[in-house]
């Protein structure tokens, strides 16, 4: 089914029946807990991963080749952006930027008022050229992620001391506990029991 809420306004560039054709064959093979939620509901029994994601399994399962892995990139550089080298910065933006660019290009929708022109990834050739613009934004994104990572730990040490850091690991967030599925609430409001 169509989605009702965020691509509503935008005309698909492959009828909806080609859409299901590809989901239904190919399947699909989310890992990202915060992409997941915005799946329709149908698609989540689909999922290769599972129809629900867990926030504390997110480590393992994530991949370095998620396109939306590297958007987050930069709502985490935001989030530690005072203390962050404004290079850094425009490195995860620039990052983020393609992935978004790849994601919107490779979806059903006709991006082409933006000027995208589309990766047909219902076409074998279409697959192939999203694969290798996907693998080369990995490249690209491993030394920003590492960097970033970097950043973090030196900023969270100094600010808080190394025993404040080791006891908030002993004690996570609820927030770590939570769980999402498509069409689904935000994290806050998808909390799980802790095990």
């Amino acid at each position: 089914p169509p989605s009702a809420i965020y691509q509503a306004h935008m005309r698909l560039r492959v009828p909806r029946e080609v859409v299901n054709q590809v989901v239904e064959r190919r399947g699909v093979r989310c890992t990202h807990v915060d992409a997941l939620r915005f799946f329709a509901p149908a698609a989540g029994k689909l999922n290769a991963h599972g129809a629900s994601l867990r926030r504390d399994e997110q480590l393992v399962l994530e991949q370095p080749g998620c396109v939306h892995a590297h958007m987050d990139l930069l709502k985490m550089a935001l989030r530690l952006s005072p203390y962050l080298e404004a290079e850094l910065l425009a490195d995860c933006l620039e990052i983020a930027l393609d992935a978004r660019t790849l994601d919107v290009a490779a979806s059903p929708y006709d991006a082409t008022d933006w000027g995208l022109a589309p990766v047909c990834i219902e076409a074998p050739e279409g697959r192939q050229s999203y694969r290798e613009q996907q693998e080369d934004l990995m490249r690209r994104a491993a030394p920003v992620r590492a960097a970033l990572l970097l950043a973090y730990d030196d900023f969270l040490l100094r600010a808080f001391g190394e025993e404040r850091l080791l006891e908030a690991g002993r004690k996570p967030a609820d927030e770590r506990f939570a769980v999402a599925t498509p069409g689904g609430e935000p994290w806050k409001r998808s909390l799980i029991a802790r095990e």
